[in-house]
């Protein structure tokens, strides 16, 4: 691995001046430490060998959907590719080839509407879950946040990327909660997606006529490889809550008062059918406010206050055997609907012959049930793993009582990560640096637990060979979505970054997992984004590949909007012909290695006339 920055691409003198005259001086830059903020991406060693993406040419902060038109318009006429990024996450937001403008939204920032009555907010790319939030909160709503946490563009996972969140048994996700939204298109044209085309309201993104929404996004969304969206309207969902969560201390040790009429609970079951079961009785019900499975690593990684605490806790084995749970809120809106969804809950609990192991309520029953439960998982786990657990395990409760803590507060914070989704991204990437993550398709719930299973089995292999933490090998995350109709479960594989074993072999985890998706049938990962994947994946799925190419090819004839992990049919194409003539033997790094020095070399800018030729 190396962490040299990949060649550098200038921009024209007249053309950086023009720029300069349509965002502002303070708007732009081509210093080389600015753009190399922009090229040192999370997962950039995973997907292209080194720690960077191409740096850009230059970066824009444009303010507004005029100034976003006129930087397309400006980039077309002088074949510049681009590629805009708002919140961003990693390397998603930028290129692999250098020379790419890149669009900082930053500066549209602004909640623009919130319609109480039909429940409706439109936002532009930089504003952020928690800001909604907050706002939304006010007036009695609420909005689906994705599981990245409550920093991320709402725009953003709407409109172009993946869309999955905590409260999705209740509100959805991203993707489907996308309404009207404002497009400007590869070329620069302005396109007004759905009714506020006619009406200058926003209350649908799919008539009069045929819809776009699947054009633009379908399961993952194009990732910034079909121009840029400078607005959209978004659902919002009734909170029956206060108007302003008060918090008291420092994240990740937040205190809060439980709001009235609500509870939050961590339940743990025998195994992965019970959860199962639990799952798909719950959401059928329609019961829950949030639902949602944290494997236990990042769960009580995210609770502590170090991560040598956390060692100490997990090196003595009890602490793995919490994973078969589910995090579950209630948000009932008055008294007795609480009491009669508290009912239906207990009575599932009981039924799929789980035990609460953390609860904001604390009476005489969750402490038998505490009690129960803690019992079955030390006979899991059996008697070294639970002796030698007990020494940290005393000292952290010791510890915490002594700070104020009680036991409440771990509900307390449960409630907090699953409604404002504030820890999820800090558990995670404490351990190692970062992570990456497969499998997680939109399926049935019984899949997406086969999908766990699996994944862990997997895991378990590149633990061994010490490419990845040993998190226990069980680290999907995930939950269902709108009242079970599906869900997701995705496998984490921790690792760090600095590691060269653990970079040139972390590629190899993913692999696995999609193999294992394409071979028993695990529906498609969420990996399947990018031209490597898109040629291992397409025979398999009626050579969606041709389609969605297709949808390239006509929306952005000059190939300029960075489709690097989107799709480019040349490459694609060339890369199944490898994959077929290999009679299904390939190695997969040196598949994504090709890959990315084609797209450099052929990629952005290049017609995609010719590519289809």
């Amino acid at each position: 691995m190396t962490t040299e920055v990949v060649e550098t691409v200038d921009l024209p003198e007249a053309v950086y001046e023009e720029l300069k005259g349509i965002v502002g001086q303070d708007n732009i830059s081509r210093e080389p430490a600015v753009l190399d903020t922009y090229a040192f991406q999370y997962i950039a060693e995973l997907l292209t060998g080194h720690s960077y993406l191409g740096r850009p040419c230059a970066v824009v902060m444009p303010a507004s959907t005029e100034e976003v038109q006129a930087i397309v318009r400006l980039c077309n006429r002088e074949s510049i590719p681009y590629k805009a990024v708002s919140t961003g996450w990693g390397a998603y937001g930028g290129s692999p080839a250098p020379g790419i403008l890149q669009l900082d939204l930053r500066r549209m920032n602004r909640i623009l509407d919130i319609d109480t009555d039909n429940m409706i907010a439109v936002v532009e790319p930089y504003v952020v879950g928690a800001t909604l939030q907050a706002e939304a909160f006010k007036l009695g709503l609420n909005c689906h946040i994705v599981g990245a946490g409550s920093n991320t563009s709402i725009l953003a996972s709407a409109t172009s990327v993946m869309g999955q969140g905590t409260t999705g048994v209740s509100t959805g996700f991203s993707n489907r909660n996308l309404l009207g939204f404002e497009w400007v298109m590869p070329d620069g044209e302005l396109l007004r997606v759905g009714c506020f085309e006619d009406s200058d309201e926003w209350f649908t993104g799919d008539g009069p006529g045929p819809s776009l929404r699947g054009i633009i996004r379908g399961f993952a969304g194009a990732f910034g490889g079909l121009g840029v969206f400078t607005k959209c309207a978004v659902k919002l969902y009734p909170w029956f809550g206060p108007s302003r969560i008060e918090l008291t201390g420092v994240t990740p040790e937040y205190d809060v008062e439980m709001p009235k009429n609500h509870i939050a609970y961590l339940i743990a079951f025998p195994g992965w059918e019970e959860m199962k079961e639990f799952g798909n009785r719950v959401g059928e019900a329609e019961i829950a406010f949030s639902m949602c499975h944290n494997a236990p690593a990042p769960m009580i990684a995210a609770m502590m206050e170090s991560n040598m605490a956390f060692y100490d806790l997990w090196k003595g084995g009890l602490a793995e055997h919490f994973k078969y749970s589910l995090e579950v809120v209630i948000a009932a809106q008055s008294e007795d609907e609480l009491a009669f969804q508290e009912g239906v809950l207990r009575d599932i609990i009981r039924r799929t012959k789980g035990r609460e192991i953390i609860s904001s309520k604390n009476d005489l029953r969750y402490y038998v049930d505490l009690t129960l439960g803690l019992g079955r998982i030390v006979r899991q786990a059996g008697p070294m793993a639970t002796l030698r657990t007990i020494p940290p395990l005393a000292q952290f409760m010791i510890k915490s009582l002594m700070a104020g803590k009680r036991p409440s507060m771990f509900a307390k914070t449960l409630y907090i990560s699953l409604v404002k989704q504030h820890l999820n991204a800090r558990g995670i990437f404490r351990f190692g640096g970062s992570f990456w993550t497969s499998m997680g398709a939109l399926t049935s719930w019984d899949c997406c637990i086969e999908n766990a299973k699996e994944g862990e089995q997997i895991k378990r292999k590149w633990i061994d060979e010490g490419v990845l933490m040993d998190d226990g090998a069980e680290n999907a995350w995930g939950g269902l979505y709108e009242s079970g109709c599906y869900g997701h479960l995705e496998e984490l594989g921790v690792y760090d970054q600095s590691d060269p074993i653990c970079v040139d072999h972390g590629i190899d985890f993913v692999v696995d997992t999609v193999e294992a998706t394409i071979n028993k049938h695990l529906a498609m990962s969420l990996n399947a984004t990018g031209d490597p994947f898109h040629a291992w994946y397409s025979p398999h799925v009626m050579n969606y590949h041709d389609h969605v190419a297709s949808i390239k090819e006509e929306f952005d004839r000059a190939n300029l909007s960075d489709a690097s992990v989107y799709i480019n049919r040349s490459i694609v194409e060339s890369l199944m012909k490898m994959i077929e003539d290999g009679g299904g033997n390939f190695n997969f790094r040196e598949i994504m290695d090709l890959a990315n020095d084609e797209f450099v070399q052929t990629g952005p800018g290049t017609e995609t006339e010719e590519l289809a030729g």
